[in-house]
Formats: structure tokens, C-alpha cells, sequence
């Protein structure tokens, strides 16, 4: 289970003092007396979301005058994110299309209905299966009496994991191979020093975790079984099976055919439609400085806010898409 939710004085607090000790506190926005203070919450911090919120908080800084906004890391991400935009614990946030849609609608992992907008559909996120190969490792069969990192417990990623991707691959988790259920980042160095076999996380295309993976150790990036694909489709329409392009990773020369979904950005019901419409602007008219963080965000486009989104957008955000020629 998630540990205890941290109230947002000690989540603010805890991110402050990581940001200070790792000497970044001038990159980020200071908090100015009267304004309104919003979190955009993310993901771990050797994701894309992360950098992005971190870059998307800034634009908006700049440009709606009267709030300060912070991007954090979010250790459950999605699910986390969703809870406590619920909460008005947090106003912005990153979010899979599928825990979204769930979240929205009070379906498993959720106890009931929760109280989130959608802001706009940004980009396609992939199951990325990575596996050392001295483990002798070279299909998703060869995971069979291997270690695998699956993702945190309550996580989307390892909830799909367990429940979608492998378990339609005929593997059952702690039954068929051995689950490690940790961080990304942790994963990631665990399979760096020898200590798991192969890791399976939701991630955009080249993030910066699996990049250092692939330039550190000899891995290999397994696709998803034609047998299987079909079957995920049809129990999470929300997936659909595309490629991750040759050369995103170091030893990658062919594409890898992986479950993919829409990775979506939401907000809080309660937030102001001018607030929304003036975030939103930020955002559409400074897509290059938000590039710089993450080369994920060339694939958002204002044409697309809407492909994939699987819950009603926020009136302030709708109103930016319509006035540029956008709508449902």
C-alpha cells in the first residue's frame, strides 16, 4: 500500500527541501506574497512528467499573472495525482487515460466517484519491457522464473502490469516470475547493478531512466506477443499496440511493438475558467520551452487536446481549443 498522503504544507515543505539540497531552488519560481500558490503534480523524478510539470508551471508563472505554480514529484503518480487533485490537495497534474477515466468514474482502484477535469491529451505513453541480457532473456516467455520490477504498489503501472499486460501474456505475478515492486528510478539501478532480471514500466518515449539503463548496462527491449495483443485491446479499450521507433534506446535497432496509451494532463473542477483559459494559452503558446524538457512534448499538438481524452475538459480550457478552431 501507498504510504501515508502527505497534507500539502509537508508535500510542498518535502519538495522545497529536496529542491534546496540538490542546489535548484533558482530554477523554480518563488512564492510571492498574495498570490495564489497551485502544485502540478507528476510522476517520479527520472520520468518525463516531472520535467514537464516542472517547465509547464513555469510558463504559467510567467504569463497569469496573481499564481505561483509548483511542479512536484508524485510517488503513485496517476492514481496519487487524481486523489489528491479530489482532495484540492493538489490543481494540476499528469495522468494515464485509463486511470483518468476510472478516477472520473469510481471504478476499481477507485471507491467512488472523483471530482477531476481533463485539460488536454499531450501524448502516447508505452509499456516499455526492458530486460538485462546475460539473464538469457529474449521474448516476454523468457521471463518465466526471472525478477522483474512491476512498479509501487497501488501504482497504475503495476496494477496494468499484473492485471493487463502480463497477465494476458500468460504470466501471473510472485506465481511466475518473482515481482519487485519499486520505483522507476530503483528499477532502473537495480537492473544497472545486477541485482533484478527486467523491469516493466509506463513510460513515454525516451525518457530519461530507461536512456541511462540502455547506456549503462547490456539490455534488451522486449515487444509485446502478437498472441496477446488483441487480448489487451479487448479488455482495456483505453490501449491501443504501437511501435516504440528504432534508436530510442541504445541497442534498440529495430521498432518495438508495445501497448501504448494516451498520457493526459488534468486539473480541479473548482479552478476558475479564466485561470484555465490563461493556463491553457501558456501552455499552446510556448510549446518550444516546454520541448526543451522533455522531447516527448513534440508529439502535443492543439489539434489532438482531444484524442484520448476519456473525460469532459475543463470549460476554461475548452473555450482556448474552440476560440482556435478545436472541438469535440
Amino acid at each position: 500500500m501507498l504510504k501515508r498522503d502527505l497534507t500539502r504544507r509537508e508535500f510542498i515543505k518535502t519538495t522545497s527541501m529536496g529542491l534546496a539540497a540538490a542546489g535548484l531552488m533558482g530554477q523554480f519560481p518563488t512564492l510571492a506574497f498574495g498570490a495564489k500558490n497551485y502544485t502540478f503534480g507528476s510522476a517520479s523524478a527520472t520520468g518525463s512528467w516531472y520535467p514537464l510539470a516542472v517547465a509547464m508551471s513555469k510558463v504559467i508563472d510567467d504569463n497569469v499573472p496573481g499564481y505561483n505554480v509548483t511542479g512536484v514529484t508524485t510517488p503513485g503518480a496517476s492514481r496519487e495525482n487524481i486523489l489528491r487533485i479530489d482532495r484540492k490537495e493538489m490543481e494540476l497534474a499528469w495522468s494515464s487515460a485509463n486511470i483518468l477515466y476510472k478516477g472520473y468514474m469510481g471504478l476499481d482502484p477507485f471507491k467512488e466517484k472523483r471530482k477531476v477535469l481533463g485539460w488536454f491529451s499531450a501524448y502516447p505513453g508505452y509499456f516499455t519491457i526492458a530486460a538485462r541480457r546475460r539473464s538469457g532473456i529474449k521474448s516476454v516467455a523468457d521471463l518465466r522464473g526471472k525478477k522483474m520490477a512491476i512498479g509501487t504498489p497501488g501504482s497504475q503501472t503495476m496494477m496494468d502490469n499484473v492485471n493487463l499486460i502480463f497477465k494476458n501474456c500468460g504470466l501471473i505475478a510472485d506465481k511466475d516470475f518473482k515481482a519487485e515492486y519499486i520505483r522507476f528510478p530503483d528499477a532502473t539501478q537495480k537492473m544497472i547493478d545486477g541485482h533484478i532480471d527486467a523491469c516493466s514500466y509506463f513510460m513515454g518515449v525516451g525518457v530519461p531512466g530507461y536512456v541511462q539503463l540502455a547506456g549503462s548496462a547490456d539490455v534488451i527491449f522486449l515487444p509485446i506477443p502478437k498472441e496477446a495483443q488483441a487480448k489487451i485491446i479487448k479488455q482495456d479499450p483505453a490501449y491501443f499496440i504501437g511501435e516504440i521507433p528504432a534508436g530510442t534506446y541504445r541497442g534498440m535497432k529495430v521498432p518495438v511493438t508495445a501497448a501504448g496509451m494516451a498520457y493526459t494532463t488534468v486539473c480541479g473542477p473548482f479552478l476558475s475558467e479564466d485561470f484555465m483559459y490563461k493556463a491553457t494559452k501558456a501552455v499552446f503558446e510556448n510549446l518550444d520551452f516546454i520541448v526543451s524538457a522533455s522531447a516527448n512534448f513534440k508529439q502535443t499538438k492543439l489539434a489532438n487536446v482531444y484524442k484520448g481524452m476519456p473525460i469532459p475538459v475543463h470549460p476554461g480550457a475548452a473555450r482556448y481549443y474552440k476560440e482556435h478552431g478545436v472541438a469535440l
